[in-house]
C-alpha cells in the first residue's frame, strides 16, 4: 500500500508538471490571447520561440539538477549536499569570466563563454576525480574537503579576472553568475537534455546502491557494493551533468539541495521512487522560480539565479535547524 501511495504522489507531481509546462508560457509581461498564439503574429513568435522553450529548459535546467542534488546527498549522507559541492560551478564560473574578459569580442564566432565554462567545470571535476584516485578508498570527506579547496581557489582567481575587466565587462560576468534562462529556441534545450538523460538512467540503474550508501558505506561495502567503482561513477557522471547546465545558464543554486529534500517528504527514501519524485518537483520549483523572475517586475526581469537563492537561503537554514 505505501508503495502505491507513492506512486501516486508521483503521478500528482508530474501532473503538476504538465500543467505548469502548458500554463506557464502564457504568463508575461506581454499578453497570449490562445486565438493568436497559432497565427502569424508576434505574440505567436514570442509564444513558440521564447516561451516555450524557456519553460521547457527550466524543467529539463531543475529536473537534472534535483537529480544530481539526489545523488550527492545520498553519497555524503548529507541533505545539505548540493550539485555545486566539489567545486564544478567555480570552476565553470571561473571559464566563463576568462572567456568574457578575453574573448568577448568573438562570441559572433563561437559561444566562448559557454564552452569555457563548459572547459574548466570539466577541468574541475578531473582534479577532483584525480586526487579521489589517490585515496585507496572512496572517501566523501576528502572530496568534500578538496570541493572546499576549489572553490578558494577559483573564488580568488574569479575576483582578480574581475579586478582587471572593464565596467561593461564586469557587467557582464555578474549577469551571467546570477543565473539564467533568457534564451531564444531550442538550441540550449537541447543541448542539456542529454545530461537529464543520462543523469536519470544512472540514477535509477544505481538505485539500490544508492539506497545502501545513504544507509552506511560499510554496510554497502557488505552487501557487494564496490564503492571505489560505483562512487566514482556517480561522481564523474553528476559533475559533468552540472558542467552542461552551468555552462548553459550559469550556477542556479539551490534547485538540487531543496527538490531532493521536499520529495523524500513525499516518498521516502527508496531511490526507485526518489529519483521521479525529485525531477518532478526540481523542474516545478525552477519553471515556477523562472515565471517569477520574468513577471515580478515587469518588463524588467530578475536573473532566475537571484529567485532560487531568495528561495533556497531561508530553506536551507530550516533543514539545518531542524537537523538532527
Amino acid at each position: 500500500m505505501p508503495e502505491k501511495l507513492n506512486i501516486i504522489k508521483i503521478l500528482a507531481v508530474a501532473l503538476l508538471s504538465i500543467l505548469l509546462l502548458a500554463l506557464l508560457p502564457f504568463f508575461g509581461y506581454i499578453e497570449m490571447p490562445v486565438g493568436e498564439i497559432f497565427g502569424e503574429s508576434a505574440a505567436a513568435n514570442i509564444f513558440w520561440n521564447i516561451r516555450i522553450p524557456r519553460t521547457s529548459g527550466a524543467f529539463i535546467c531543475g529536473a537534472t539538477l534535483a537529480l544530481c542534488g539526489m545523488v550527492f546527498q545520498s553519497m555524503f549522507k548529507n541533505d545539505l549536499a548540493t550539485p555545486y559541492t566539489l567545486g564544478v560551478s567555480s570552476g565553470a564560473a571561473f571559464g566563463a569570466v576568462t572567456a568574457i574578459k578575453f574573448f568577448s569580442g568573438l562570441t559572433f564566432v563561437l559561444p566562448f563563454t559557454q564552452i569555457f565554462s563548459f572547459l574548466c567545470a570539466f577541468l574541475t571535476v578531473v582534479f577532483i576525480y584525480t586526487a579521489g584516485r589517490l585515496k585507496k578508498r572512496f572517501d566523501t570527506g576528502f572530496l568534500l574537503l578538496a570541493g572546499v579547496a576549489v572553490n578558494f581557489i577559483c573564488s580568488g582567481l574569479i575576483l582578480f579576472i574581475q579586478y582587471i575587466a572593464s565596467g561593461s565587462e564586469s557587467a557582464m560576468m555578474i549577469h551571467w553568475m546570477m543565473g539564467s534562462l533568457d534564451f531564444t529556441g531550442f538550441s540550449t534545450v537541447l543541448k542539456i537534455l542529454p545530461a537529464f538523460v543520462i543523469m536519470l538512467s544512472v540514477s535509477l540503474f544505481f538505485h539500490r546502491e544508492l539506497d545502501l550508501m545513504r544507509i552506511d558505506s560499510d554496510i554497502a561495502v557488505t552487501r557487494g557494493v564496490n564503492m571505489n567503482t560505483v562512487g566514482n561513477i556517480l561522481l564523474f557522471t553528476v559533475s559533468i551533468a552540472v558542467a552542461v547546465v552551468v555552462s548553459q545558464v550559469g550556477p542556479v543554486g539551490f534547485i538540487g539541495m531543496m527538490a531532493p529534500h521536499i520529495a523524500g517528504r513525499l516518498v521516502g527514501r527508496k531511490h526507485s521512487m526518489l529519483a521521479f519524485a525529485s525531477l518532478f518537483t526540481g523542474g516545478c520549483i525552477l519553471m515556477l522560480s523562472d515565471a517569477v523572475s520574468r513577471t515580478i517586475i515587469a518588463p524588467s526581469e530578475i536573473p532566475v539565479g537571484v529567485v532560487t537563492s531568495l528561495i533556497g537561503g531561508p530553506f536551507f537554514l530550516f533543514i539545518l535547524i531542524k537537523s538532527k
